[in-house]
């Protein structure tokens, strides 16, 4: 069989098993929160969950990820949600021997599950600003994302959210 033939069937078979992985993910609430009909803050909400609710990720877009939980369906905050990790370690004594068993794979493995939040922040460069190039279909797009005063309100509100001044000196911008 072809290299590339090899390759177009390895990709076929990782895209069709790529939905059945993530629907095996599962997740808690790390707060109480609402299980929303649609990916919406003013969507329906199906369902009230408390924090520590388990829940089967479904599919995610955005700042939301679809669920399963409770026997209903339903989109929560992505932000809402932690999701468990196993770490494998691997432990056998006995010096240069353990070392060597362990290598081979005979060690005695243990798991362990911890949960993991994780959200990474990319700060921008005078470089991006100097390379940047308008896009007025991505500029589009994102207005749809806006969202006006009231909305944020009751977004804050519905989050329990509290207003904080903060005061910036010079030398920290």
């Amino acid at each position: 069989m072809p290299a590339m033939l090899c390759r177009l069937l390895a990709v076929t078979v990782l895209l069709a098993l790529a939905p059945l992985a993530l629907a095996q993910e599962k997740a808690f609430t790390n707060r109480a929160t609402e299980l929303k009909d649609k990916a919406a803050a003013d969507a329906k909400t199906v369902a009230s969950l408390p924090p520590d609710t388990e829940v089967k990720v479904l599919g995610r877009g955005g700042q939301w990820t679809q669920v399963e939980a409770q026997s209903q369906r339903g989109w929560v905050r992505v932000f809402h949600l932690r999701f468990p990790s196993t770490v494998q370690e691997s432990s056998s004594g006995g010096g240069a021997l353990g070392g060597l068993t362990s290598a081979l794979g005979f060690g005695r493995q243990t798991s362990r599950t911890s949960t993991v939040a994780t959200t990474g922040i990319r700060g921008l460069t005078p470089e991006d600003f100097a390379n940047a190039s308008p896009d007025p279909e991505a500029l589009r797009r994102l207005q749809g994302y806006r969202s006006d005063r009231p909305a944020a309100e009751r977004f804050a509100r519905e989050a329990k959210l509290a207003a904080q001044q903060i005061d910036y000196s010079e030398g920290r911008r």
